[in-house]
């Protein structure tokens, strides 16, 4: 069995990865995807693009862009930005969006706060006199372990839902105080999915907002 499923992820890792999304979606997990917010395209992935018009030149509109970039990864909403880039006519980065908090305590550590869950993602700003288009690809999320066939992290496309299916498939199984706790665990699941989709639409409002020369 051990070598069978060692087979299994040797042949996902060689996957293109259009077909590791969709995999990735209901794994080993007998279950139906639930109720997404995060919606896919045809292959699998989760793309958020728009055009905003904005009356500058697109000379100003790529000053305006990077000054973004600078205040993003500078204020106190903990969103990271990396691997930036800057083009005649584009800027992009990665970026990174913590998502709620949990602690964490380790012996003779102490105990310490950190994101319970980050969102990851490209952005990148094309730039034209007078408009700009963003768009956002190339989703990853990062959380807390769960038992049973959930997946720890991945690229999931932000789905996560077959960690639901999996924790549902060992509540099936389970009796007493357990069944109390992995109930807690759906509910978490769900709840976590609901605050990264809303980081994410947030900070998509940043983008829209972001070409506006503010006085002083």
């Amino acid at each position: 069995m051990k070598k069978f499923i060692l087979c299994a992820l040797i042949s996902l890792a060689v996957m293109p990865l259009s077909a590791q999304n969709l995999l990735n979606t209901a794994f080993d997990t007998n279950g139906p995807v639930g109720e997404l917010m995060f919606n896919q395209n045809d292959s699998g992935e989760i793309v958020y693009s728009g055009v905003v018009e904005a009356p500058f030149s697109a000379d100003t509109l790529l000053g305006l862009a990077r000054e973004f970039f600078y205040r993003t990864a500078n204020d106190r909403s903990g969103i990271k930005i990396s691997d930036r880039f800057d083009g005649i006519t584009m800027v992009g980065s990665q970026v990174e969006i913590p998502v709620g908090v949990k602690l964490v305590a380790a012996p003779f550590a102490g105990a310490w706060v950190k994101a319970a869950s980050t969102v990851k993602f490209n952005l990148i700003i094309d730039l034209r006199p007078g408009k700009f288009r963003y768009t956002l690809s190339g989703f990853q999320t990062d959380r807390w372990r769960i038992p049973g066939e959930g997946k720890d992290k991945g690229q999931s496309n932000l789905l996560h839902w077959q960690r639901i299916n999996s924790l549902n498939k060992e509540l099936a199984k389970t009796k007493g105080k357990e069944k109390d706790e992995i109930e807690a665990m759906i509910e978490k699941e769900k709840e976590s999915y609901k605050m990264e989709y809303a980081a994410v639409m947030d900070f998509i409002e940043r983008v829209k907002g972001f070409a506006v020369i503010e006085d002083f």
